[in-house]
């Protein structure tokens, strides 16, 4: 009888039946939990990096203190959470619209989370301050690390443009303002003036970066970098002994001045510029060429050679034409003259700019407005009928580009005359045409 009940499709229906139910019951999550208000569905999850809202007059006044982003956590069915996750309509904020000048310390707050979930913030109070806001102008004061320099060369100028910025912050932080800084960089072995666009740093008196605004942040700084010069007076030294029957009357250089280059430490040592003169060559009055020596330290001259005139007195006894001539084809460097020398000034001669490529404009930074003194020296004969036109001054400016350029101002002029100017190099501002 047992066997057939077993076997019969009622019993096999009634297990069945039981068996679902116990696992019905099983999974099934429990009722509510009456001590804390949620099922055994609840989830807890955390919003990293939510974004802090702060509410206050912002014409007037500046808040520090609040940080940018906290960590909420929240707790609640696990589909709420899931929900408040994925659609992220909730705000966190600070208002401080009714609080006065000073320290505080608030709770931030948070609105558009469901009521069914629990929110706690990281952190969940804050210290703040709040202070007068304030604007003001400052210099700025550009800087270059002069070790980036070549050797004998050292910054001339550095002009910012603009020259100034705006400041705009917490009163306590503007008045802690000690340096406005932009700082330009390069290579190194720096020899060329340049223009660079530079960051605005401000700065307090222990150089720590302050939070504030700056307008504008970035700007642009022209270096105008030099080579150690310095003008010295030309110095004559007889060597050697004049030819029998010879008396040098004088020695006198028709260049007096010479621009030396070289290290500072050695330009602050030349008060003069010492030129020997090998008087056993000289045989009859003249202008002659002399070579120079580069000084110890010097790494070059204005000019290799100096013009030398020499005023010789003869024992006509033992001088004859034939032994003239004969010294004359000698002394191939000698100029013979028998007139008197002089000298003659052309002031405000316009300096031009050859070679430029079409695309480019040039200004004059120095000298001035391109205008140089022009100091001739000859034959008082020749200098009378000279005039400015008999001369070309220019600079050759082919393949230069943007930027500064110092250059050799060259001088085309009549033969048997020697000549100085005022600038014997020109610096030149160098721009594309927009």
């Amino acid at each position: 009888m047992m066997d057939k009940w077993i076997e019969s499709p009622w019993f096999l229906r009634i297990t069945a039946l039981t068996l679902a139910m116990l696992l019905f019951f099983t999974v099934q999550p429990k009722e509510k939990d009456n001590s804390n208000g949620f099922s055994s569905g609840t989830q807890a999850d955390v919003l990293h990096n939510v974004p802090v809202q702060v509410y206050y007059d912002d014409e007037s006044l500046i808040v520090t203190g609040v940080p940018k982003t906290v960590d909420v956590t929240i707790k609640g069915p696990m589909a709420i959470v899931l929900q408040t996750k994925a659609v992220s309509d909730y705000t966190v904020f600070v208002d401080l619209r009714k609080q006065t000048i000073g320290e505080h310390k608030v709770t931030i707050q948070h609105e558009n989370f469901s009521d069914k979930l629990s929110v706690q913030m990281d952190p969940s109070t804050i210290d703040i301050s709040i202070e007068e806001r304030v604007t003001r102008t400052f210099k700025i004061d550009p800087e270059i690390n002069e070790r980036l320099l070549a050797e004998d060369y050292f910054v001339k100028s550095m002009t910012a443009n603009p020259n100034t910025v705006t400041v705009t912050g917490a009163k306590s932080a503007v008045d802690s303002i000690s340096y406005v800084k932009a700082t330009v960089t390069g290579e190194q072995g720096l020899k060329s003036s340049f223009e660079q666009e530079a960051n605005v740093k401000i700065l307090d008196r222990d150089m720590n970066k302050l939070d504030v605004q700056v307008k504008p942040a970035k700007i642009k700084v022209n270096v105008d970098i030099g080579e150690y010069t310095k003008e010295v007076p030309v110095v004559l030294n007889q060597k050697g002994t004049p030819g029998k029957d010879i008396t040098i009357k004088s020695l006198t250089p028709i260049t007096s001045k010479m621009t030396l280059f070289g290290s500072k430490a050695a330009l602050d040592k030349m008060e003069q510029l010492n030129v020997d003169v090998d008087v056993s060559k000289i045989k009859n009055s003249g202008i002659f060429k002399v070579g120079i020596d580069k000084p110890e330290g010097i790494s070059r001259l204005s000019e290799d050679s100096i013009k030398v005139q020499a005023v010789v007195e003869k024992n006509e006894s033992n001088t004859n034409e034939e032994d003239v001539i004969k010294d004359e084809e000698k002394e191939t460097d000698q100029e013979e003259t028998s007139s008197t020398i002089g000298s003659k000034e052309f002031k405000n001669v316009a300096v031009d700019v050859r070679n430029l490529d079409e695309d480019y404009s040039s200004n004059f930074i120095t000298p001035k407005n391109g205008l140089v003194t022009l100091t001739v020296q000859g034959d008082e004969k020749e200098l009378a009928n000279l005039d400015i036109n008999d001369f070309d001054l220019y600079i050759e400016a082919a393949d230069k580009h943007n930027g500064n350029h110092k250059l050799p101002i060259q001088v085309d002029g009549p033969r048997n005359l020697t000549w100085s100017l005022s600038n014997n190099i020109a610096n030149l501002r160098i721009e594309r045409i927009s």
